[in-house]
């Protein structure tokens, strides 16, 4: 093996022990030919191209950085390993490595490719060759090659914090501003007081209540439960930080904040997933956006037997939420790709309004809210109702692993649990239970505590977000600067008559989301991209589903597994979205797209051309699009947004617990979080949790006042 690392680094990993030295010699072949230094011929046309950029700041030195990076780049390959550790379940591995073995064979490849020669003794041009047109290939098996290895090993080498090559494209990989040493933060609270084992164990404890989760459901529930007087113990599995303890480094953040470490794949690695994990939940990395459920949303859940949601109670919790957390567009400053997503649909005439941010009205432009809030100004819930609750007495345990519900003769008695990765078990009795885990844990939750309802871990919603991206030669759009959401475009939310569609916003700007959103072309093409990363803005598409395939399991090890098959409308949700965001960017000055289809080239306007969405080049490049579609494993799409595994409804054959939120097997065991969800809600899910959260403790405290 020609990399410089070592092979008790390559076993140190899980990814890595399983690497033979021929599978290794391979996968080192395939990942060389995504990510190689240029040829000096490649890397002279490469200054040329980025010397003629306008707004480009790459020096000299850059181009030279970018231009050797390779997969031999001190410290790449290792961290390539880590990401496949992380991101690939145990399940899914063999696939991969069955995939290694085939490429390393005459027959295997003859198979795949034709050639009948190994993949690692081709050329580098075949190699190059061969590669790509896995990209545009009409098999899946074959697109996924290129999909995993493509996105791992970038992903892999622009996440490495403080690199040269992260310095080189631009990007400060922590934010500049609130990294430094004197920084004061707006906002300096107090430290909640978080439980340890000693107090845990002691005999006489009991409380009325214990939530197992601190986000947007527990996080209410707690607050509403406390200053009703009940004795409230929140049970949370990630662990406390307080804001002078957040990191703007995303790589650690994922690690520390997110579930299994960060994004991780579906089973079949067709969708991935980003689920917050920490004190607070979601609430504490989401990008500010404070939405309320539509009326047809509303008039929806209500048709299948809810009527609450179409209550005025429902509505006046609404304006409650509202309230508490802040949520206003008093203060909202634009960053530039908000601005140019308002400025392209202002002139097609598309639908655009501010996003309402739960910041009580304080401006906040800060591009790193998906790592916590250091400032203080974001009121997710760890800043506002579990403030509330800690004030009423509430109890407050992180890094807990829940074991089972605690129930007996039908009745949820308390909940078994440790904490810090301890032997010792703990048992803590309560008069009811509130599982607040959110849609990918909950189901577990109650799976472990014996609950067989058919509905558990079932139609689970995901709001598939793709990414459409945009390069501006005459303005240096500097993407992780300011506020990441503030603006939103609902114009294709009809699509099919029954308020099923996608909605149109800004999505956070690292460089795994560049890279997801510009999928590789070629070496040289990569890296061109990757030094115009200041040049660009993106447009997410994010599609309310409708009749998707969705389901959250679990393997032996306790990892999430999830199964996800988009259906029709989702499908053309997608491709219809990423037409509008082109055109929007189009209409605001880009004069490259990329729309993140693998089989779809980039389009880009000549030098001589005038950038319209007239154009009959780009007229017929979006007609090309909607003829790609969206096949198997045909782009990179991803979900932050996890719904309705538990959903709440009027009978259990088809829904998961009561109106009320309380299961339907178990009497005083209740769910309380965004898996009650009955359908998707089209929009970011914290409000309505939060408003949800709020009708299910009641339910609680009438409950309550009947003992």
């Amino acid at each position: 093996m020609t990399n410089s690392v070592s092979k008790s680094q390559t076993r140190s990993c899980y990814f890595g022990s399983r690497l033979t030295l021929t599978r290794e010699k391979t996968l080192i072949a395939i990942l060389s030919t995504i990510l190689a230094p240029l040829t000096p011929e490649e890397k002279d046309a490469l200054k040329k191209d980025i010397e003629k950029i306008p707004s480009s700041t790459c020096t000299p030195d850059d181009i030279e950085i970018i231009s050797n990076l390779s997969v031999h780049t001190p410290g790449v390959y290792e961290a390539f390993l880590e990401f496949m550790s992380v991101k690939i379940l145990p399940e899914d591995l063999d696939g991969i490595l069955g995939l290694l073995d085939t490429l390393s064979t005459p027959a295997g490849m003859q198979q795949l490719t034709k050639i009948s020669t190994p993949f690692e003794d081709l050329c580098k041009e075949k190699q190059t060759e061969i590669f790509l047109s896995w990209k545009f290939s009409n098999d899946p098996q074959l697109v996924a090659i290129y999909k995993t290895f493509s996105t791992a090993i970038l992903s892999a080498a622009y996440n490495m914090s403080n690199s040269p090559h992260q310095a080189a494209i631009g990007y400060p990989g922590t934010d500049p501003v609130r990294s430094a040493p004197d920084y004061i933060p707006c906002i300096v609270r107090e430290r909640y007081s978080i439980m340890n084992e000693k107090e845990l164990l002691d005999p006489t404890l009991k409380f009325d209540v214990i939530i197992v989760g601190s986000g947007a459901g527990g996080g209410v529930c707690a607050a509403e439960l406390s200053q009703a007087g009940l004795s409230v113990l929140v049970i949370e599995k990630g662990k406390y930080y307080h804001e002078s303890e957040f990191t703007s480094d995303v790589p650690v953040a994922y690690k520390n904040m997110y579930l299994q470490g960060g994004s991780f794949a579906a089973r079949k690695g067709e969708i991935s997933v980003l689920a917050g994990s920490t004190f607070g939940g979601a609430t504490t990395v989401n990008f500010l956006a404070s939405l309320k459920p539509q009326h047809f949303v509303r008039e929806e859940w209500a048709k299948m037997g809810l009527t609450h949601f179409t209550s005025s109670k429902f509505s006046d919790d609404l304006d409650k939420v509202y309230k508490r957390i802040g949520a206003t567009t008093e203060g909202i400053k634009h960053s530039i790709p908000n601005q140019i997503l308002i400025d392209g649909c202002k002139k097609l005439g598309c639908h655009i309004e501010n996003i309402p941010q739960n910041t009580s009205g304080k401006s906040h432009e800060c591009g790193w809210c998906l790592t916590g809030c250091k400032d203080g100004i974001k009121n997710g819930t760890s800043n506002s109702w579990l403030r509330t609750a800690a004030q009423h007495g509430a109890r407050f345990v992180d890094q807990a692993k829940v074991n089972r519900v605690i129930i007996v003769d039908g009745k949820a008695t308390g909940v078994e649990f440790q904490i810090n990765n301890s032997d010792q078990t703990i048992r803590l009795n309560s008069s009811r239970v509130v599982i607040s885990a959110g849609s990918l844990s909950t189901p577990g939750d109650l799976f472990k505590s014996g609950l067989k309802n058919k509905n558990i871990g079932q139609n689970l919603r995901l709001h598939p977000v793709t990414v459409v991206y945009g390069f501006f030669d005459n303005r240096q759009t500097d993407p992780f600067e300011g506020s990441i959401m503030t603006s939103i475009s609902s114009s294709l939310e009809n699509l099919d008559g029954e308020y099923y569609g996608s909605k149109l916003v800004v999505p956070h700007h690292t460089t795994d989301m560049f890279i997801f959103g510009v999928p590789w072309q070629g070496k040289k093409e990569h890296k061109e991209a990757m030094l115009k990363f200041r040049q660009s803005s993106s447009v997410a598409v994010l599609v309310r589903d409708k009749d998707s395939k969705g389901s959250v399991g679990y393997t032996k090890d306790d990892k999430i597994s999830i199964t996800y098959e988009i259906s029709k409308i989702g499908k053309m949700s997608i491709v219809k979205g990423n037409i509008r965001a082109a055109m929007i960017l189009c209409a605001a000055g880009a004069r490259e797209i990329h729309t993140g289809s693998f089989g779809m080239k980039p389009f880009v306007f000549s030098p001589d051309e005038s950038i319209e969405v007239n154009n009959p080049r780009f007229v017929k490049w979006l007609d090309e699009i909607e003829k790609y579609g969206m096949p198997v494993n045909g782009m990179n799409y991803f979900s932050a947004h996890q719904l309705g595994s538990c959903r709440m409804g009027v009978s259990p054959d088809t829904s998961a617990t009561k109106p009320t939120g309380e299961t339907w097997e178990t009497r005083n065991l209740y769910v309380c979080d965004a898996s009650l969800f009955p359908t998707a809600s089209g929009v970011n899910p914290m409000v309505t949790t939060e408003a949800i959260a709020l009708h299910v403790a009641d339910s609680i405290i009438k409950a309550a006042k009947l003992d």
